[in-house]
Protein backbone atom coordinates (compact mmCIF):
# COMPACT_ATOMS: atom_id res chain seq x y z
CA UNK A 1 0.00 0.00 0.00
CA UNK A 2 1.50 3.30 -1.10
CA UNK A 3 0.76 6.28 1.15
CA UNK A 4 0.28 9.70 -0.36
CA UNK A 5 -0.17 12.75 1.86
CA UNK A 6 -2.07 15.85 0.73
CA UNK A 7 0.18 18.21 -1.19
CA UNK A 8 -0.52 21.56 -2.79
CA UNK A 9 1.51 23.35 -5.38
CA UNK A 10 0.10 26.53 -6.85
CA UNK A 11 1.94 27.86 -9.89
CA UNK A 12 0.09 30.27 -12.18
CA UNK A 13 -3.34 28.64 -12.56
CA UNK A 14 -2.32 24.99 -11.93
CA UNK A 15 -3.24 23.12 -8.77
CA UNK A 16 -1.91 19.66 -7.93
CA UNK A 17 -3.49 17.86 -5.00
CA UNK A 18 -3.07 14.28 -3.87
CA UNK A 19 -5.76 13.02 -1.54
CA UNK A 20 -5.11 11.19 1.71
CA UNK A 21 -3.71 7.71 1.12
CA UNK A 22 -4.16 5.89 -2.16
CA UNK A 23 -4.59 2.28 -3.05
CA UNK A 24 -2.12 2.66 -5.90
CA UNK A 25 -0.31 5.42 -7.73
CA UNK A 26 2.50 5.89 -10.18
CA UNK A 27 4.40 8.76 -11.81
CA UNK A 28 3.14 7.77 -15.25
CA UNK A 29 0.50 9.76 -17.14
CA UNK A 30 -2.68 8.73 -18.88
CA UNK A 31 -2.01 7.03 -22.21
CA UNK A 32 -5.53 7.38 -23.62
CA UNK A 33 -7.80 4.70 -25.07
CA UNK A 34 -9.07 1.61 -23.25
CA UNK A 35 -6.65 -0.07 -20.89
CA UNK A 36 -7.24 -3.49 -19.34
CA UNK A 37 -6.21 -3.96 -15.71
CA UNK A 38 -5.92 -7.16 -13.67
CA UNK A 39 -5.98 -5.38 -10.30
CA UNK A 40 -6.43 -1.96 -8.67
CA UNK A 41 -3.22 -0.54 -10.16
CA UNK A 42 -3.74 1.90 -13.03
CA UNK A 43 -0.11 2.89 -13.48
CA UNK A 44 -1.20 6.51 -13.85
CA UNK A 45 -0.75 9.60 -11.72
CA UNK A 46 -3.73 11.40 -13.30
CA UNK A 47 -6.24 8.58 -12.72
CA UNK A 48 -5.94 6.05 -9.88
CA UNK A 49 -7.95 4.48 -7.10
CA UNK A 50 -7.97 6.08 -3.67
CA UNK A 51 -10.02 6.17 -0.49
CA UNK A 52 -11.18 9.25 1.44
CA UNK A 53 -13.43 10.17 4.33
CA UNK A 54 -17.14 10.37 3.62
CA UNK A 55 -17.87 13.30 5.96
CA UNK A 56 -14.51 15.04 5.71
CA UNK A 57 -12.21 14.95 2.72
CA UNK A 58 -9.18 15.24 5.00
CA UNK A 59 -10.59 12.99 7.74
CA UNK A 60 -9.42 9.53 8.68
CA UNK A 61 -10.17 6.83 6.11
CA UNK A 62 -9.51 3.09 5.88
CA UNK A 63 -8.41 1.16 2.81
CA UNK A 64 -10.81 -1.51 1.52
CA UNK A 65 -9.85 -5.02 0.45
CA UNK A 66 -9.90 -5.56 -3.30
CA UNK A 67 -10.34 -8.53 -5.64
CA UNK A 68 -11.19 -9.22 -9.27
CA UNK A 69 -14.37 -11.22 -9.82
CA UNK A 70 -17.00 -12.11 -12.41
CA UNK A 71 -19.91 -9.72 -12.55
CA UNK A 72 -21.94 -9.06 -10.55
CA UNK A 73 -24.65 -8.95 -13.18
CA UNK A 74 -23.29 -8.26 -16.68
CA UNK A 75 -20.15 -6.14 -16.35
CA UNK A 76 -20.22 -2.95 -18.46
CA UNK A 77 -16.85 -3.82 -20.03
CA UNK A 78 -15.59 -7.34 -20.53
CA UNK A 79 -16.69 -10.03 -18.09
CA UNK A 80 -15.12 -9.00 -14.78
CA UNK A 81 -14.87 -6.02 -12.48
CA UNK A 82 -13.00 -4.84 -9.40
CA UNK A 83 -14.67 -5.73 -6.11
CA UNK A 84 -14.02 -3.55 -3.06
CA UNK A 85 -14.87 -4.61 0.49
CA UNK A 86 -14.77 -1.79 3.09
CA UNK A 87 -13.39 -2.54 6.54
CA UNK A 88 -16.23 -0.49 8.00
CA UNK A 89 -18.51 2.49 7.39
CA UNK A 90 -17.28 6.04 6.94
CA UNK A 91 -14.77 5.63 4.09
CA UNK A 92 -15.35 5.89 0.36
CA UNK A 93 -13.18 4.22 -2.31
CA UNK A 94 -13.12 5.06 -5.98
CA UNK A 95 -11.25 6.80 -8.77
CA UNK A 96 -9.22 9.97 -8.36
CA UNK A 97 -9.10 12.06 -11.56
CA UNK A 98 -7.16 15.26 -12.12
CA UNK A 99 -8.41 17.85 -14.61
CA UNK A 100 -7.19 21.03 -16.24
CA UNK A 101 -10.66 22.56 -16.53
CA UNK A 102 -13.52 22.27 -14.04
CA UNK A 103 -15.95 23.11 -16.82
CA UNK A 104 -14.61 20.18 -18.85
CA UNK A 105 -14.63 17.60 -16.03
CA UNK A 106 -15.56 14.26 -17.65
CA UNK A 107 -14.76 11.53 -15.07
CA UNK A 108 -17.24 8.70 -14.50
CA UNK A 109 -17.36 5.23 -12.97
CA UNK A 110 -19.76 2.27 -13.27
CA UNK A 111 -20.82 0.84 -9.89
CA UNK A 112 -22.76 -2.27 -8.86
CA UNK A 113 -23.70 -3.50 -5.39
CA UNK A 114 -26.02 -6.43 -4.68
CA UNK A 115 -27.18 -4.63 -1.55
CA UNK A 116 -26.92 -1.10 -2.93
CA UNK A 117 -24.21 1.34 -1.85
CA UNK A 118 -23.89 4.94 -0.70
CA UNK A 119 -20.90 7.14 -1.38
CA UNK A 120 -19.59 10.64 -1.89
CA UNK A 121 -18.02 12.73 -4.62
CA UNK A 122 -15.46 15.41 -3.78
CA UNK A 123 -14.14 18.13 -6.08
CA UNK A 124 -11.28 20.52 -5.36
CA UNK A 125 -10.45 23.35 -7.76
CA UNK A 126 -8.70 26.70 -7.90
CA UNK A 127 -9.95 29.55 -10.08
CA UNK A 128 -8.82 33.09 -10.70
CA UNK A 129 -11.52 34.28 -8.32
CA UNK A 130 -10.35 32.18 -5.35
CA UNK A 131 -8.10 34.13 -2.96
CA UNK A 132 -4.48 33.06 -2.69
CA UNK A 133 -4.03 30.03 -0.44
CA UNK A 134 -7.64 28.88 -0.85
CA UNK A 135 -9.54 26.46 -3.06
CA UNK A 136 -13.15 25.67 -3.88
CA UNK A 137 -14.36 22.37 -2.46
CA UNK A 138 -17.55 20.64 -3.58
CA UNK A 139 -19.27 17.70 -1.92
CA UNK A 140 -22.13 15.57 -3.30
CA UNK A 141 -23.75 12.55 -1.69
CA UNK A 142 -24.28 9.68 -4.14
CA UNK A 143 -25.90 6.25 -4.06
CA UNK A 144 -26.57 3.34 -6.39
CA UNK A 145 -29.42 0.80 -6.16
CA UNK A 146 -29.09 -2.97 -6.22
CA UNK A 147 -29.92 -5.11 -9.24
CA UNK A 148 -27.81 -3.55 -11.99
CA UNK A 149 -24.82 -1.42 -12.91
CA UNK A 150 -25.12 2.35 -12.54
CA UNK A 151 -22.81 4.86 -14.21
CA UNK A 152 -22.04 7.86 -12.00
CA UNK A 153 -20.72 10.96 -13.73
CA UNK A 154 -18.93 13.51 -11.56
CA UNK A 155 -20.00 16.34 -13.86
CA UNK A 156 -23.69 15.39 -13.58
CA UNK A 157 -23.80 15.71 -9.78
CA UNK A 158 -24.87 18.78 -7.81
CA UNK A 159 -22.27 19.78 -5.22
CA UNK A 160 -22.43 21.89 -2.07
CA UNK A 161 -19.55 24.37 -2.46
CA UNK A 162 -17.31 25.91 0.17
CA UNK A 163 -14.15 27.98 0.07
CA UNK A 164 -11.45 26.39 2.21
CA UNK A 165 -8.03 27.43 3.43
CA UNK A 166 -5.49 25.03 1.93
CA UNK A 167 -3.08 25.22 4.85
CA UNK A 168 -5.57 24.44 7.62
CA UNK A 169 -8.56 23.01 5.75
CA UNK A 170 -10.94 25.35 7.57
CA UNK A 171 -14.01 26.70 5.77
CA UNK A 172 -13.70 30.35 4.74
CA UNK A 173 -17.02 30.75 2.93
CA UNK A 174 -20.07 28.77 1.73
CA UNK A 175 -21.49 29.30 -1.75
CA UNK A 176 -24.55 27.06 -2.16
CA UNK A 177 -25.16 24.24 -4.65
CA UNK A 178 -24.28 23.87 -8.32
CA UNK A 179 -22.92 21.41 -10.87
CA UNK A 180 -19.27 21.70 -11.86
CA UNK A 181 -20.13 23.45 -15.13
CA UNK A 182 -22.48 25.92 -13.40
CA UNK A 183 -19.91 26.66 -10.72
CA UNK A 184 -17.17 27.26 -13.30
CA UNK A 185 -19.47 29.65 -15.18
CA UNK A 186 -20.30 31.63 -12.01
CA UNK A 187 -16.96 31.58 -10.18
CA UNK A 188 -14.36 30.97 -12.84
CA UNK A 189 -12.77 27.89 -14.38
CA UNK A 190 -9.61 26.22 -13.19
CA UNK A 191 -7.71 22.95 -12.63
CA UNK A 192 -8.16 20.48 -9.80
CA UNK A 193 -9.25 16.93 -9.06
CA UNK A 194 -12.35 14.86 -8.38
CA UNK A 195 -12.77 11.74 -6.24
CA UNK A 196 -15.98 9.72 -6.51
CA UNK A 197 -16.15 6.75 -4.16
CA UNK A 198 -18.57 4.31 -2.54
CA UNK A 199 -18.76 2.18 0.57
CA UNK A 200 -19.75 4.89 3.06
CA UNK A 201 -22.31 2.46 4.47
CA UNK A 202 -19.69 -0.29 4.82
CA UNK A 203 -21.27 -2.48 2.12
CA UNK A 204 -19.20 -4.25 -0.55
CA UNK A 205 -19.47 -3.05 -4.13
CA UNK A 206 -17.85 -3.44 -7.55
CA UNK A 207 -16.62 -0.85 -10.00
CA UNK A 208 -15.63 -0.94 -13.64
CA UNK A 209 -15.38 1.25 -16.75
CA UNK A 210 -13.53 4.10 -15.07
CA UNK A 211 -13.32 7.00 -17.53
CA UNK A 212 -11.19 10.09 -16.96
CA UNK A 213 -8.44 12.15 -18.58
CA UNK A 214 -9.07 10.56 -21.97
CA UNK A 215 -8.59 6.99 -20.71
CA UNK A 216 -10.97 4.13 -19.98
CA UNK A 217 -10.00 1.42 -17.50
CA UNK A 218 -11.49 -2.08 -17.78
CA UNK A 219 -10.86 -4.50 -14.90
CA UNK A 220 -10.40 -8.08 -16.08
CA UNK A 221 -8.80 -11.31 -14.90
CA UNK A 222 -5.15 -12.19 -14.56
CA UNK A 223 -3.25 -14.22 -17.16
CA UNK A 224 -2.31 -17.72 -15.97
CA UNK A 225 -0.23 -20.53 -17.48
CA UNK A 226 -0.65 -24.26 -16.83
CA UNK A 227 2.09 -26.86 -17.29
CA UNK A 228 2.12 -30.68 -17.12
CA UNK A 229 4.77 -33.28 -16.32
CA UNK A 230 4.68 -37.10 -16.34
CA UNK A 231 6.73 -39.31 -13.99
CA UNK A 232 7.55 -41.44 -17.03
CA UNK A 233 6.33 -41.55 -20.59
CA UNK A 234 6.85 -45.23 -21.43
CA UNK A 235 5.23 -48.01 -19.38
CA UNK A 236 4.02 -51.59 -19.53
CA UNK A 237 0.26 -52.25 -19.83
CA UNK A 238 -1.74 -51.13 -16.74
CA UNK A 239 1.25 -49.59 -14.97
CA UNK A 240 0.57 -46.37 -13.08
CA UNK A 241 1.97 -42.99 -14.07
CA UNK A 242 2.08 -39.91 -11.83
CA UNK A 243 1.04 -36.70 -13.57
CA UNK A 244 1.66 -33.29 -12.02
CA UNK A 245 0.26 -29.88 -12.91
CA UNK A 246 1.46 -26.39 -12.07
CA UNK A 247 -0.36 -23.05 -12.48
CA UNK A 248 1.64 -19.80 -12.51
CA UNK A 249 0.86 -16.13 -13.05
CA UNK A 250 2.72 -13.67 -15.23
CA UNK A 251 5.51 -13.26 -12.67
CA UNK A 252 6.04 -17.01 -12.38
CA UNK A 253 4.39 -17.28 -8.96
CA UNK A 254 2.64 -20.60 -8.33
CA UNK A 255 -1.07 -19.93 -7.73
CA UNK A 256 -2.25 -23.43 -6.79
CA UNK A 257 -5.48 -23.35 -8.83
CA UNK A 258 -7.36 -26.69 -8.90
CA UNK A 259 -6.97 -28.70 -12.11
CA UNK A 260 -8.90 -31.42 -13.92
CA UNK A 261 -6.91 -34.14 -15.70
CA UNK A 262 -8.12 -34.99 -19.21
CA UNK A 263 -7.13 -37.92 -21.43
CA UNK A 264 -7.73 -39.36 -24.86
CA UNK A 265 -6.45 -41.98 -27.25
CA UNK A 266 -4.29 -40.24 -29.85
CA UNK A 267 -6.65 -38.38 -32.17
CA UNK A 268 -9.74 -39.18 -30.06
CA UNK A 269 -12.02 -37.04 -27.89
CA UNK A 270 -10.86 -35.51 -24.62
CA UNK A 271 -12.60 -36.70 -21.44
CA UNK A 272 -12.03 -35.84 -17.76
CA UNK A 273 -10.21 -38.32 -15.55
CA UNK A 274 -11.82 -38.11 -12.12
CA UNK A 275 -12.67 -35.02 -10.09
CA UNK A 276 -10.77 -31.70 -9.80
CA UNK A 277 -7.39 -32.13 -8.15
CA UNK A 278 -6.47 -29.65 -5.44
CA UNK A 279 -2.92 -28.40 -5.21
CA UNK A 280 -0.64 -29.59 -2.43
CA UNK A 281 1.35 -27.25 -0.19
CA UNK A 282 4.00 -26.91 -2.87
CA UNK A 283 1.35 -25.65 -5.31
CA UNK A 284 1.37 -28.78 -7.49
CA UNK A 285 -1.62 -30.95 -8.40
CA UNK A 286 -0.78 -34.68 -8.48
CA UNK A 287 -2.64 -37.78 -9.60
CA UNK A 288 -1.54 -41.36 -10.39
CA UNK A 289 -3.46 -43.21 -13.10
CA UNK A 290 -3.08 -46.69 -14.65
CA UNK A 291 -2.37 -46.63 -18.38
CA UNK A 292 -3.66 -49.59 -20.40
CA UNK A 293 -2.84 -48.23 -23.84
CA UNK A 294 -0.92 -45.33 -25.34
CA UNK A 295 -2.71 -42.22 -24.04
CA UNK A 296 -2.44 -38.43 -24.30
CA UNK A 297 -2.93 -36.36 -21.13
CA UNK A 298 -3.44 -32.67 -20.40
CA UNK A 299 -4.59 -30.50 -17.49
CA UNK A 300 -7.70 -28.33 -17.74
CA UNK A 301 -7.83 -25.22 -15.55
CA UNK A 302 -11.52 -24.34 -15.01
CA UNK A 303 -12.65 -20.74 -15.15
CA UNK A 304 -12.42 -18.89 -11.84
CA UNK A 305 -13.51 -15.54 -10.51
CA UNK A 306 -10.19 -13.96 -11.41
CA UNK A 307 -8.98 -15.93 -14.47
CA UNK A 308 -10.28 -17.51 -17.67
CA UNK A 309 -10.07 -21.25 -18.24
CA UNK A 310 -7.01 -22.74 -19.87
CA UNK A 311 -5.21 -25.96 -20.77
CA UNK A 312 -1.68 -27.27 -20.49
CA UNK A 313 0.35 -28.75 -23.31
CA UNK A 314 -0.19 -32.43 -24.12
CA UNK A 315 2.04 -35.23 -22.84
CA UNK A 316 1.90 -38.72 -24.35
CA UNK A 317 2.45 -41.89 -22.31
CA UNK A 318 3.36 -44.82 -24.55
CA UNK A 319 2.47 -48.38 -23.56
CA UNK A 320 4.85 -51.18 -24.63
CA UNK A 321 2.73 -53.67 -26.57
CA UNK A 322 3.54 -57.41 -26.01
CA UNK A 323 5.37 -58.95 -28.99
CA UNK A 324 3.57 -61.72 -30.88
CA UNK A 325 5.71 -64.81 -31.71
CA UNK A 326 6.89 -64.85 -35.32
CA UNK A 327 6.73 -68.00 -37.53
CA UNK A 328 9.75 -70.21 -36.79
CA UNK A 329 10.29 -68.58 -33.37
CA UNK A 330 10.01 -71.25 -30.62
CA UNK A 331 10.51 -71.02 -26.92
CA UNK A 332 13.31 -73.15 -25.40
CA UNK A 333 10.90 -75.37 -23.45
CA UNK A 334 8.73 -75.84 -26.51
CA UNK A 335 11.78 -76.76 -28.59
CA UNK A 336 12.97 -79.24 -25.92
CA UNK A 337 9.54 -80.87 -25.76
CA UNK A 338 9.37 -81.19 -29.49
CA UNK A 339 12.87 -82.74 -29.54
CA UNK A 340 11.90 -85.35 -26.92
CA UNK A 341 8.71 -86.14 -28.80
CA UNK A 342 10.71 -86.67 -31.96
CA UNK A 343 13.09 -89.06 -30.24
CA UNK A 344 10.18 -91.11 -28.87
CA UNK A 345 8.63 -91.38 -32.29
CA UNK A 346 11.96 -92.48 -33.77
CA UNK A 347 12.36 -95.21 -31.08
CA UNK A 348 8.89 -96.52 -31.77
CA UNK A 349 9.64 -96.78 -35.45
CA UNK A 350 12.86 -98.72 -34.80
CA UNK A 351 11.16 -101.16 -32.35
CA UNK A 352 8.49 -102.02 -34.90
CA UNK A 353 10.94 -103.17 -37.64
CA UNK A 354 11.34 -107.06 -38.29
CA UNK A 355 14.91 -108.45 -37.81
CA UNK A 356 16.20 -111.25 -40.26
CA UNK A 357 16.11 -114.86 -38.69
CA UNK A 358 18.16 -118.05 -39.27
CA UNK A 359 16.49 -120.85 -41.30
CA UNK A 360 17.05 -124.49 -40.21
CA UNK A 361 17.37 -127.23 -42.74
CA UNK A 362 14.64 -129.79 -42.83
Amino acid sequence: MHVRSIMTALAATTLTLAVGTSLVSSPAHAAGGTRTLSGPTTGDSDVYLTYVGCADLLGNAAAPASRINLGPYAAPLGRRSLGLVPTGAGSAAGPYASFDSLAGLDSSVAVAATGGSSGVSWVMTVSRQSPAGTAWRGRAAVSVPSGSWTTVSSAALTYDWTLVDLASGTVVDQLGSATTAQFAADHGDGPGFAVTGFGCDGKAFNLDAVRASGSTFDFEGVSLSTSIAAGRQQVKPDEQVELTGRVTDGSGRVTGDPLVLESRAPGGQWAPVGKPVLAARDGLSRVAVPVAETTEFRWHRPESQYADEGWSDVVTVTVDEPQEPQPGDQQPQQQEGQQQEGQQQQGQQQGGQQQPSETSAP
